[in-house]
């Protein structure tokens, strides 16, 4: 298998990393003006589809709310045998939701000081920021162990470039 050289490598110089810093700066000047285009594009079309769909989302509402109250109003006839009716155009009915438990500040606390621990949950896991203060040792005793690393990093500097690119366009 042949091998093939890393664009990695094409660097040599300082003025040629500083050349591609600058063409990085032109290339993100240039991604965020299409971003932002592309962003005011979006919220204008939302905008107006929120506005022409207002009328529309507003009759579903109320038909769906006319629709439930006939339901409701007449379900013993309606829903003798049967939870939904198949009609021509859809159907409509009752469904069983599934169970559900409302509960309060006090509830663990209350079911713990009543014994009924078995129904309360208690996460426990270790605190990775608070263990930050440990020293080494400590953390090798808990199996722990303190993590370093460095990210390559690439700030750029884009005003003289969008400087450059004013004066282009100007």
């Amino acid at each position: 298998m042949a091998r093939i050289k890393s664009n990695a490598a094409a660097l040599k110089t300082m003025d040629e990393a500083d050349a591609v810093l600058k063409e990085l700066c032109e290339i993100e000047s240039q991604v965020e003006i299409l971003d932002n285009a592309a962003d005011k594009q979006i919220a204008r079309i939302k905008a107006q589809v929120a506005k022409d769909g207002k009328p529309l989302r507003n009759r579903k509402k109320s038909l769906v709310q006319a629709l439930e109250a006939y339901a409701r109003y007449f379900r013993g006839e309606l829903f003798k045998d049967r939870k939904s009716l198949e009609r021509p155009f859809g159907s409509f009915g009752f469904r069983k939701a599934p169970d559900a438990v409302s509960v309060s500040k006090e509830t663990a606390g209350l079911l713990k000081a009543l014994g009924f621990e078995q129904y309360v949950r208690t996460k426990i896991e270790p605190d990775k920021e608070a263990m930050l203060a440990l020293d080494d040792e400590t953390l090798e005793k808990v199996k722990a162990a303190r993590k370093q690393k460095e990210d390559f990093f690439i700030e750029t500097k884009r005003e003289l470039v969008n400087q450059e690119l004013t004066k282009r366009s100007a």
